[in-house]
C-alpha cells in the first residue's frame, strides 16, 4: 500500500465517500445523462479513492480507464471497482501514447498538482483523445474565493489555483479547435435539508466576500464556490 493511499484513507470516512459521490451526481449527472450511461467510455486521471469509479459502477458503467503516477492508487482502484485498464504514467506527455478515445475525461482536483508549464500540454493531449460530442471535465480550486487559500496551500503538491478567466485563458493558449466551454461553481448538492441550509449560508458568505472585493477594487469574478468546474465539449 502506497503512502498516498494511507494519507487518503486517513482523510476519508464512509460519510466523506458518500458526500463526494453526491457532489459528482449533482454536478456531473447532466453531462453523463447527455452522453448516455450505456455509451460512456471514461478516462479519469487521478482517481484518488475511486469515488467516481464507484459512482459509475453503480450506474452500470464499466468501460473505465484510470491513469495515475502512483501504482498504489491504481492497484487500490483495480481491487475495488470494475475497470478496464489502469495506466501508470510518471510524465503527462507519456499519457498520449497510452490512452484510447473516450467520450468523457474527468480530472478532479488534479490539474493544480501538475507543473504549471505542463497545464497547456495536458489539456491538449486529453482533448485530442476526446471523441466528438464528448466532454473534458476539470474541477480545480477556485482562486476567486479568498478562502480558497486553504485549497491552494493545504497541500505541498499544489502548484496553483484557477479562476473563470484563467481557465478560459488556458483553453485559448492550448490551441483547441471546435469546442464549447462552460465554467461554473462545483456546487453543494441540495439533496437534504442540511445541504439546503449550507447552500443558503454559503451564498450569504459569498455575497459578503463579493462586497469586500467591490469595495477593495481590482479584478474579481462572480463564481465563488471553493472549487470551480470547466466542461469542454468537443464539437
Amino acid at each position: 500500500m502506497s503512502d498516498y493511499i494511507r494519507h487518503l484513507q486517513e482523510l476519508y470516512t464512509p460519510e466523506t465517500f458518500k458526500r463526494k459521490k453526491d457532489y459528482i451526481d449533482y454536478n456531473l449527472g447532466s453531462y453523463l445523462s447527455k452522453i448516455g450511461y450505456k455509451k460512456l467510455k471514461v478516462l479519469e486521471v487521478g482517481p484518488g479513492m475511486g469515488e467516481f469509479e464507484s459512482y459509475l459502477n453503480d450506474k452500470g458503467v464499466v468501460d473505465i480507464d484510470i491513469a495515475d503516477n502512483d501504482q498504489g492508487i491504481l492497484d487500490y482502484s483495480l481491487s475495488k471497482y470494475k475497470i478496464n485498464k489502469a495506466i501508470l504514467t510518471k510524465k503527462i506527455e507519456d499519457l498520449d501514447k497510452k490512452i484510447n478515445k473516450y467520450n468523457l475525461i474527468f480530472l478532479m482536483q488534479v490539474l493544480e498538482h501538475i507543473p504549471i508549464d505542463k497545464y497547456s500540454e495536458t489539456v491538449k493531449i486529453l482533448f485530442k483523445h476526446l471523441e466528438r460530442g464528448g466532454f473534458l471535465i476539470i474541477v480545480v480550486p477556485n482562486g476567486n474565493n479568498p478562502l480558497g487559500l486553504i485549497e491552494r496551500y493545504g497541500d505541498l503538491q499544489h502548484t496553483g489555483c484557477f479562476t473563470e478567466q484563467s481557465l478560459k485563458d488556458l483553453i485559448n493558449v492550448s490551441g483547441l479547435k471546435n469546442y464549447q466551454i462552460r465554467i461554473r461553481g462545483y456546487e453543494i448538492p441540495t439533496y437534504s435539508i442540511i445541504n439546503v441550509i449550507r447552500v443558503l449560508l454559503q451564498k450569504i458568505l459569498h455575497l459578503f466576500l463579493l462586497l469586500i472585493m467591490i469595495i477593495n477594487g481590482g479584478i474579481y469574478f462572480k463564481t465563488m464556490t471553493p472549487n470551480i468546474m470547466m466542461a469542454v465539449n468537443k464539437k
